[in-house]
């Protein structure tokens, strides 16, 4: 019986788990509302002030819906528990809308119990509460940490929902994983390195794979090329340096510095770039402007996107005598 094609199919599995992981937020505090691992289809959480300025929505509308979230001085009028008068008509405490208290402040000036109100436990319309807390616990005042509303497994996990920048169809997380794997496959070494770890044939898996995103209308060197994803002759190389990036290193840890250290360290040398940077509204977890890129590169471009990141590498050259 013939195996059924997928974007793992043939790849080393250290990177085939890379390329898995990529459909997946990552980089969110267990201190705050948003959910960590998750799908990136997920609820979104749209700030107020995002959500005045008439924010874009993707075509297709948000998989798993949203909740719009506001500070207490946002919502609140001059007279609690009345909200102000300036508030979206179309959004609905305890329907789309939630409270979110994140300092001491907020929570001693607005407290929730003083206007009945429960923590919130859905991310389905009706939300089961109004509001969410995340406030630090303060070791002067001997004030105590307080989180509530999405907690724990009764809740499906930690965090409320998503940024809205890291939102992705279910259609455009499985279209970017395969572009990932044929950019993978453009890596140089992987071959061998697929051909070390057992597999049989990693020629042939290649060619599928190429096939298969050719027939998505995933493989355009031309566009792939133009946005720094693989160079002239159509080989992988980092968004940013622009080197040719190595299938070791889409799988090996970097390097620690001495003294620095970190236990159970799991960077890799090189991983997932944006090329244009997440923003609110604006999706770009999308295909095309999705590469591999090495480690340090990913922190300098950081949330900036390779355009900026290269203006502000060059005025740093200038002002030390580098170029002219």
């Amino acid at each position: 019986m013939k195996s059924r094609l997928n974007y793992r199919s043939g790849l080393p599995r250290a990177i085939a788990k890379k390329i898995e992981k990529t459909g997946q937020t990552r980089g969110a505090e267990k201190d705050t509302v948003y959910q960590n691992r998750v799908n990136r289809n997920s609820t979104v959480l749209i700030p107020l002030s995002s959500w005045k300025t008439e924010i874009f929505f993707p075509e297709g509308g948000f998989e798993n819906g949203y909740i719009v979230l506001a500070n207490p001085e946002e919502y609140f009028s001059k007279c609690p528990p009345n909200h102000r008068s300036d508030l979206p008509k179309n959004l609905i405490i305890g329907q789309n809308l939630l409270v979110l208290y994140e300092t001491r402040t907020q929570w001693n000036k607005y407290h929730p119990k003083s206007y009945g109100w429960v923590a919130a436990n859905s991310r389905q319309k009706p939300l089961g509460g109004q509001y969410i807390a995340r406030v630090p616990d303060n070791t002067r005042d001997n004030d105590t940490l307080e989180r509530h509303g999405y907690i724990d497994k009764n809740t499906g996990g930690q965090g409320a929902g998503i940024r809205v920048y890291e939102y992705a169809s279910s259609e455009e997380i499985t279209a970017t994983r395969y572009q990932l794997s044929f950019l993978a496959w453009q890596t140089e070494g992987i071959i061998e390195m697929a051909r070390e770890e057992g597999v049989p044939n990693p020629e042939e898996c290649k060619e599928k794979i190429e096939a298969q995103c050719q027939k998505m209308g995933l493989a355009d060197l031309q566009i792939l090329q133009k946005n720094r994803i693989v160079d002239s002759k159509g080989s992988t190389v980092c968004p940013l340096c622009l080197k040719p990036i190595l299938a070791q290193e889409l799988a090996y840890r970097i390097e620690q510095a001495e003294g620095r250290n970190v236990p159970d360290l799991t960077v890799t040398m090189a991983n997932l770039f944006h090329v244009k940077e997440l923003r609110a509204g604006v999706y770009n977890h999308r295909c095309y402007n999705l590469g591999w890129g090495h480690h340090h590169c990913n922190a300098a471009a950081r949330d900036w996107g390779v355009e900026r990141t290269l203006e502000w590498m060059e005025e740093i050259l200038i002002n030390n005598g580098r170029i002219k």
